[in-house]
Formats: structure tokens, sequence, C-alpha cells
């Protein structure tokens, strides 16, 4: 891998997600192509990406703490993990749902990254298939690793990439099974109606209140991302390193997490909810009448100024994003 995959010392933000914008974008299209593989599809493009950063990583870090034992390392790994998912996927797709599938996708790719440097750390290669077995049994696709090889035999190493094209129903059940893998909603291929109408409403309310608070999803993903990147590091830690004594992270370890990203993206939230809330009460306050009464017009300015803060907010980042590294 060349140069511009590795991470040294600490990159921008917007670096950041710029890179997890276009891994995730070059994904989607393989996604598309072969939607009934989209977890194997998510695996293999890991393992080819970061299988070789993950092995640079690691040893970036021995080098930079070489007196740090396995323990401190993959605690500094989950940490950094969990920041990342955060980064890429909660702060950056939250403002609109209709960049769901990238925000997800953004997110699941630095989950793998993080379980690929802990594999490296435990004395695997990242690069290997082997790899992205691992990865669909963490992830919880399959029972076992063997179970997994065999199904990914008849899986497409490198589809042709789709259009987009696809059944509304088929992409919205894409959504649905990437929300699974992150957490979000619960999995399980085979469940009742019932069970499966319980476990989608959580997504469906961030949508619906997303229509109407867009930067809703921000504060919301950021809680349940890091979370479940946090369970994620720890079932992987248990799996590549089983004598490892104990939680990796524990209750002191959890507390060393980084919160900043999460942190940031709730403050960024309240402030610009801020917006649309005071603009409605001033109105209010004017007496102001528009379609619907007071009720009508406190709903449209709600809405209204709440999409154009969130618009505002997210042609910053974007822009932010693009801006060459100093």
């Amino acid at each position: 891998m060349n140069g511009s995959g590795r991470t040294t010392g600490g990159p921008r933000p917007g670096r950041l997600e710029e890179r997890a914008t276009v891994e995730a974008q070059a994904l989607l299209p393989m996604i598309w192509a072969d939607p009934q593989h989209m977890p194997e599809q998510l695996s293999f493009f890991a393992v080819r990406r970061f299988g070789p950063r993950a092995a640079a990583s690691v040893s970036h870090r021995k080098e930079r703490k070489p007196s740090a034992g396995d323990d401190e390392l993959r605690r500094e790994i989950i940490a950094r993990g969990t920041h990342r998912t955060i980064a890429d996927g909660a702060v950056m797709g939250g403002p609109f749902v209709i960049l769901m599938p990238v925000s997800f996708v953004a997110a699941l790719l630095s989950q793998a990254r993080m379980v690929l440097e802990l594999a490296v750390l435990a004395g695997h290669d990242a690069r290997s298939e082997g790899r992205v077995a691992d990865l669909l049994v963490l992830q919880e696709v399959y029972p076992t690793t063997e179970a997994a090889a065999r199904a990914l035999s008849d899986v497409r190493r490198h589809p042709s990439g789709g259009r987009g094209r696809i059944p509304r129903r088929t992409r919205w059940s894409l959504i649905v099974r990437m929300a699974a893998l992150l957490g979000i909603v619960g999995g399980g291929e085979k469940r009742g109606r019932l069970r499966q109408a319980i476990s989608t409403a959580p997504i469906v309310a961030l949508f619906l209140v997303g229509m109407v608070l867009p930067l809703i999803w921000v504060p919301a993903l950021a809680v349940i991302y890091r979370r479940n990147t946090l369970r994620l590091g720890a079932k992987a830690v248990r799996f590549y390193t089983p004598g490892a004594a104990g939680e990796p992270l524990g209750q002191h370890g959890r507390r060393r997490v980084p919160r900043a990203a999460g942190l940031a993206a709730v403050l960024r939230f309240l402030a610009l909810a801020v917006v649309p809330f005071a603009t409605a009460a001033a109105l209010a306050v004017a007496d102001v009448r528009l379609v619907g009464g007071f009720w009508g017009t406190g709903l449209i300015v709600l809405v209204t100024v709440s999409l154009l803060a969130a618009g505002v907010w997210h042609v910053r980042r974007r822009s932010r994003a693009r801006r060459p590294p100093r």
C-alpha cells in the first residue's frame, strides 16, 4: 500500500472523513451489484483496503510506544476505532437521511479496520482472506469461520459496479441489514413479522424524526456507535486472544476511551437545534401566521429552518474536507 493509505500522527478530521466518504462510495456500487451478499462484499473490501494499513498502523503504534504491552495497545486500537466510527458514521452522514447508506457503510468500514488491527496485534495476517470470514463471524452473519468460508466460495470477489437502480424494497432491506450489523436494530435472518417490526422500529423512528430535525441523527448515532463499537472490540479481543484476562477495556478502560467525537457531535447538534426553535419562537412572539395558524406556522418554520441549518452544516463540512492538508 502506498503512503496515502497510512495514518501517521493525527490527520485532520476533515481529511479523515473525506477518505471515509470516498471508501464508502467506492464500495456501494459493489453492494448494489450484489445486494444479497452485502456483508460479504463489505468484508472483502475492508480486507483489501485496510489489510496493509492495519499492519502498518500496528507497527507504527509499537514504534511510537516501544514499552507498551499488548493490553495497552489493544485499548488504544479500540479507543481509536470507536472515535473513527463515530466521526466517519454519525458525523459524516448525520444531517440527511438520503446519506444513510454512505453513513452506515463508512461506520462499518471503520469498525472492520479496528478488527483488522486487533488481528494484526494478535499475530494474524490482516491481508489474508481468512480475516474476511473472521469479520463475518464477529458481525454474527455466520456462526463459525468454517460456515463463513463455505459461503464465501460462492461469492464474487470483484462484482461489476451497480448503478444504484435496485428496487426500493431491496434498498430498504439493505439499509436495515446494515443497521443490524451496526447494532442499531436487532439482527437475525429468521424472525417473525412482529419481531421484525419491533426490531426495525428504532431506525424508522430516527428516519421520521430526522425528516423534521435532520441533526437528530448526529447524537443518536454517536451514542449507538460508541456502545456497539466497544462491544465489537471486546468480542474481537476474545476471538483473537482467548487468553486475554477480562474485558479489554473494563470499567477503567472505558473511561479512557475518548469521548471527544461524541461530545462534539452532541454540542454541534444542540447549537444548530437552537436556530430553528429560536426562529419559531420569535415568529410566535411576533404573532406571525403563515399556514394552519399558530401550530402550522411553527411546524413549517421548524422544518424549513432545520433543513437549511443542516444544509449549511453539511456544505461547510464538505468544503473543509476538500481542502488540501497543511
